[in-house]
This record gives structure tokens, sequence and C-alpha cells, in this order.
């Protein structure tokens, strides 16, 4: 009975955080944004949680355990659309620290009902695991629908923005900064394969030339979402994440990716 106390409070804790604290894909399934109506909000929280002890040996047994949260929120007006992301990561194993990461991102797509459209965005990040302490980001660009029916979307954008990000030197714990003007483009999609079920999308490209180092630097990141419906606003999603640095600040892997279950609520 404590177990199923303790774990609704963890995600409520989880969530109300992630609003005070980033894959970019909105999990918005109930509504069209794109639809004539407005003045209505839209929005969805997911919780993700793994736990498992996959060892080689009983004496050596390492047990993993990692909680994801997300929340989207869009407030749709008659010309514009508001829209806040939030995500937060923790996850250890034994014997190891405890590792989070998180970001918001806020964006407005501005005449939201156009063929080409604008949009403005920021966002706040950080990442333990990757030894980056923060990521700061402002930019602005176009958008263009390429498909737009009842059951899938195709859209496009770029755009230009300012990145601002600290790093950890592995070597001494050092902080090096890096200021970056970069082009932000992108291609994301969303279907209904059935009334059920839907598959979303987006892959970004964010790439720019970094003139302390005298180099171009580039990361390819994406995110997927296969959502199942379970009731009117409840669904099991499984969803992968993946990004691609070509040349890291500092050394870490240059690929890294995730692959979670959990459900989602949409209101």
């Amino acid at each position: 009975m404590k177990k199923l106390i303790i774990i609704p409070f963890l995600f409520i804790l989880a969530f109300l955080f992630s609003f005070q604290t980033y894959s970019q894909i909105l999990k918005v399934d109930k509504g069209d944004i794109d639809a004539d109506s407005s003045g209505y909000f839209l929005g969805s929280t997911q919780a993700d949680f793994n736990i498992n002890n996959r060892s080689t040996t009983a004496e050596k047994e390492v047990t993993f355990k990692g909680l994801k949260v997300s929340a989207d929120l869009v407030y749709v007006s008659d010309k514009h659309a508001y829209i806040l992301i939030n995500n937060l990561n923790y996850f250890t194993s034994t014997g190891g620290p405890l590792i989070s990461t998180g970001y918001t991102h806020f964006r407005v797509n501005l005449l939201r009902k156009n063929v080409l459209s604008y949009e403005t965005f920021a966002q706040i990040q950080y990442d333990d695991g990757r030894n980056m302490p923060l990521r700061r980001l402002a930019g602005g660009g176009i958008r263009w629908a390429l498909a737009r029916d009842k059951n899938y979307k195709i859209h496009i954008g770029t755009g230009l923005m300012y990145e601002y990000e600290e790093w950890q030197s592995i070597d001494d714990g050092s902080i090096i900064t890096k200021e970056i003007p970069k082009n932000s483009s992108y291609i994301g999609f969303k279907t209904a394969l059935n009334k059920f079920v839907r598959f979303n999308g987006i892959v970004f490209f964010q790439g720019g030339m970094d003139t302390d180092s005298d180099i171009f630097r580039s990361r390819i990141s994406g995110d997927l979402s296969l959502s199942v419906g379970l009731t009117n606003n409840l669904s099991f999603v499984t969803e992968f994440t993946a990004q691609y640095e070509d040349r890291p600040i500092i050394n870490i892997n240059n690929w890294v990716y995730s692959l979670t279950n959990g459900l989602k609520w949409n209101f």
C-alpha cells in the first residue's frame, strides 16, 4: 500500500518541477492545432519508469532505475499558437551517481493557419550525464506546412538561433563556454494510423561556425513516438530519442540514444 501511495506522489512532484525547470516533440494528441477554432488550451503529461537488474552473475548484480516525466501545454489563439514543452529525467545504476537531465522549450507559431508561417523560440537545458551544466538558446524562423490532412501532417522549418553552452572538462573540472550562432532546421510529421494509434516524429539539424576553434560544429537530434490509445485521455507510449554531435566540445560519446515506455494523459 505504501508503494501505491509513493509512486503517484513522486509523479506529481516531478510533473510540477518540470514546469519550473529537452528531442522537442509535441505530444498533444487531443484536438488539432491547425483547426479553425481558437481560444482553447491543449495539454498532455507523460511518465515513464524503468527498473531492471540485468546482470551477468548473481554476485555482480547491477540494478538500473530511470524516471522520465514530460509535460506539454498549448494555447491556441485565433492567429497564433503558444507552445510549452518540458522534459525531466532521473536515472541511476548500482554504484553509480544519480544523473539528471532536463529542458524547457517555449515556441510561438505566428500566423499558424497559413501554409507559410513564422516561429520564435527559446530554450534552457542541462545534462549531468554529458557534463553540460547549462545550455540556452533563442531564435526564430519560418515554418512550411507541406501537408495538412485529417490523418497526417508534414511540416518543415528553418531559421537562425544564438546558442550559449557550458561544458565541464572531464580532465580538470574547469568550465568551457561556447557562444555560437547556428542554423536550426527541422522536419516533423504526425500521422494517425487508425482511431487508436498515432505515430509522431521530428528531426532537427543545428550547425554553426565555432570561431574560437575555427571549426564547424553540428548536431542532429530526433524523436519518434508511437502512441496507443487506451481510453479517450490515456495512452501507452513508446518513445525513441537520439542525438549525434560531429565535434563534441569535450571528450564524450558522439552518439547517445534512449528508448522508453510509459503512460500519457491528454487533457
